[in-house]
């Protein structure tokens, strides 16, 4: 960590204080596993490919609370840490952050229509969906869907009594600068509050 001290005083020079404000930079420390974000990669001789989070690597048993999707062929995942059902439990939101970077993340929310959260439903498909992967250290996105292209959202699975829901989703992520790319085997998993 990098500390920077001001000393004010008649005898230094403007100069060395502009130096020693120039010096001082913010740093990001992180602990754990490695950090993933947008533009993450790992060098392999010769070719640059995408940084893969050993996190996100599938397995048959999908949890509670986690939330994965594929984008150019890239897996990207992490948890949720937040799912709310509306008021008239006509839609829901849920969000949290990735597996390594808690500096991006994922934020849903899906538009039931007519149908309500108040009963079991199975494999149901709505096209009314918000999908936005984030990301903090930029303050912006890095894919969002627009109204145009409709975003496809599969509950696959809504218990009532215990307000599980499991689900699936897929369409067109735009990027914040230009272009995007295509989301699918998107899947969550979490209890509605």
């Amino acid at each position: 960590m990098r500390f920077c001290v001001f000393i004010l005083r008649n005898s230094v020079p403007a100069l060395l204080l502009i130096l020693i404000y120039t010096s001082c930079a913010k740093e990001y420390s992180y602990e754990g596993s490695p950090i993933s974000t947008a533009n993450d990669t790992t060098n392999i001789p010769g070719v640059s490919q995408p940084y893969i989070c050993p996190s996100c690597i599938t397995n048959t048993n999908f949890q509670e609370n986690k939330w994965s999707f594929s984008d150019n062929g890239l897996l990207r995942c992490g948890i949720i840490d937040t799912a709310i059902a509306n008021p008239t439990r006509t839609g829901f939101t849920f969000f949290g952050p990735s597996a390594c970077s808690i500096d991006t993340g994922i934020i849903m929310t899906i538009i039931l229509d007519t149908t309500r959260l108040n009963r079991d439903l199975y494999n149901i498909t709505y096209s009314r969906s918000a999908f936005y992967y984030y990301d903090n250290v930029a303050n912006t996105y890095i894919y969002m869907n627009r109204q145009q292209s409709p975003f496809t959202v599969t509950i696959e699975s809504y218990t009532h009594n215990d307000r599980m829901i499991t689900g699936s989703f897929f369409g067109f992520g735009y990027r914040a600068t230009s272009g995007g790319s295509s989301i699918n085997t998107g899947k969550f998993k979490v209890k509605l509050l």
